[in-house]
């Protein structure tokens, strides 16, 4: 939403708000209570644009009125249907016959005729034309493949769920404001409608909803229907399977006048061409439904509102961001593997929870060896110890310990470096939760790019790292021929290699959380609308 639009919005919702207070309680409340009225639902049929079906829902409030017999408002709503249909086969079609010299050019009828044995001018056709039996098998054997799949295959798309959850939560804010309904589809729109009359149902009772059916492309109804012989669409469903039985004969297509929006329609299908043109006798059926079912709703009791339902976030269903990928770093000093050995042994544990963690040490008799190699560009160093070591002179029970630093830079020693998962244990990929396996060497490696860069010395101009080596640490805390130096340190980081992949999540989070905002937004407005009429509105008990 534009910020012009929030302003107005915001302008629209104040402005609301002056007016509801500038109002009697006694006056307002009777007003709202009263204001029952019914959401009139246009489900569009297949192959419709947005601007289409709303050019449809217009042409709805045209012809029909505003409020119902009893006086009630009508409020006219789209439950629009954006899924794909049969046009490109109508296109085909009509060029097939065009190519027929002519002969066959817009006789969509006759076509349908002859599939189903009627009429001996298609004998005496293929006679002069022989190649126009192929033509008839050919075309109606795509015809009805291509419908199949537009008309029924495709519903249990996720994309047409999609579309239904749409629709049911439009009923569900005409629910919480107390409206009956009254919905109105044409063609494939009557899938839809059926799914939307169950949940209207469910949400406001069976004496609040009422269907009028147009053209239905499903064998199954919630309501009165109308269907003309000669449409074309609904004469292949029949084909293949059980459809409506058809209410109205209407003309043929050269005796048929343009429609509601100035076209013609040569496979008698079209909602404004064919059902809704005043010429046609279906548009006077459909309007009996149509007021039929508005005087039914008008004599449905009126009920308590039901709780508005909550606003519920839709969780973010894009995964998580992919890891950073560098390419490798230019460094004087860098490491990239670590290997620790141990004779006793390492125990591991496997935990749903937690991953790999170590379990302890095994019990090892005599002197235990223990390694940790740093391995990288400028870097090779390791840490020896050796674990009971018998001292002379020595009568303390306490265990003996005394280790080799080579090469090592100063405190690295000294912390708890963070490995990860060795990746002996890596490899053995998915294992059962409680898992415990003994390592004797674990190997790290992946993931210590910049690990040395912890230990540069910045604080003076040219950073440097600072080693060690020749250092004997006993038990005794003895210490022997230690040398310390330092080493210039440079380092320039790899380029980020999936850039474009990071922007990419990123965007697409950006998105979702923005579309939920402005969902609750919107669900805050209507919130808003319902607040109002429940603190103002009676419940009939109370009347």
């Amino acid at each position: 939403m534009n910020e012009i639009a929030k302003r107005w919005l915001c302008a629209g919702a104040r402005g609301m708000v002056a007016f509801v207070l500038s109002l009697p309680l006694s006056a307002l409340a009777q007003e709202a209570c009263e204001a029952d009225g019914v959401v009139f639902g246009f489900f569009n049929g297949v192959q419709t644009t947005k601007e289409s079906a709303n050019n449809a829902l217009v042409v709805l409030g045209q012809l029909y009125p505003s409020n119902t017999p009893a006086g009630k408002p009508i409020t006219y709503e789209l439950f629009y249907n954006d899924t794909q249909g049969f046009s490109d086969f109508v296109e085909t079609f009509e060029q097939r016959l065009q190519e027929q010299n002519g002969l066959l050019a817009g006789r969509f009828e006759l076509f349908f005729s002859a599939a189903k044995g009627e009429g001996g001018w298609w004998d005496a056709l293929i006679e002069a034309i022989p190649a126009l039996g192929n033509l008839l098998k050919s075309l109606f054997d795509t015809f009805l493949a291509k419908l199949m799949q537009v008309l029924t295959s495709q519903f249990g798309n996720p994309s047409l769920a999609e579309v239904s959850a749409r629709h049911q939560a439009q009923i569900n804010h005409w629910a919480s404001l107390n409206q009956k309904m009254l919905f109105l589809a044409h063609s494939q729109g009557n899938l839809f409608v059926n799914q939307a009359y169950t949940h209207a149902v469910g949400k406001t009772g069976n004496e609040y909803v009422r269907v009028v059916h147009v053209a239905p492309a499903s064998p199954s109804l919630s309501g009165r229907h109308s269907l003309a012989d000669k449409d074309i669409v609904i004469n292949g469903l029949r084909l293949t399977g059980t459809v409506a039985p058809n209410t109205d004969v209407i003309q043929p297509y050269v005796d048929r006048p343009p429609g509601l929006n100035g076209a013609r329609d040569l496979i008698g299908h079209g909602l404004l061409e064919i059902y809704l043109n005043p010429a046609v006798p279906t548009s006077g059926r459909i309007r009996n439904d149509v007021m039929t079912a508005l005087r039914e709703l008008d004599a449905a009791p009126r009920r308590p509102m039901p709780p508005y339902p909550d606003f519920v976030y839709r969780d973010w269903q894009g995964g998580l961001a992919p890891a950073a990928v560098y390419a490798p770093h230019e460094a004087s000093h860098k490491l990239e593997k670590v290997v620790e050995k141990d004779t006793a042994g390492v125990l591991w544990k496997f935990s749903e929870y937690r991953g790999w963690s170590k379990s302890g040490l095994l019990p090892y008799s005599g002197v235990r060896q223990a390694s940790t190699h740093y391995l990288g560009e400028g870097m090779n160093g390791y840490v020896e110890c050796a674990y009971g070591v018998p001292l002379e002179g020595f009568a303390d029970s306490s265990p003996s310990i005394e280790c080799t630093y080579q090469k090592v830079p100063i405190q690295m020693h000294m912390v708890e470096i963070q490995l990860g998962t060795p990746a002996e244990l890596v490899a053995l990929g998915d294992v059962p939760d409680g898992t415990v396996v003994h390592l004797n060497e674990m190997t790290y490696s992946g993931a210590f790019v910049n690990y040395s860069v912890s230990y540069v010395n910045t604080s003076v101009l040219k950073p440097f790292i600072e080693f060690q080596s020749g250092f004997l640490s006993r038990w005794s805390s003895q210490l022997e021929d230690k040398h310390v130096w330092r080493e210039p340190f440079w380092a320039k980081a790899g380029a980020l290699l999936n850039h474009e992949a990071l922007l990419a999540h990123s965007e697409a989070f950006r998105m979702h959380e923005e579309a939920e905002y402005e969902r609750s937004q919107q669900h805050a407005l209507l919130r808003w609308e319902y607040e109002q009429r429940r603190m103002t509105c009676e419940s009939p008990s109370q009347e």
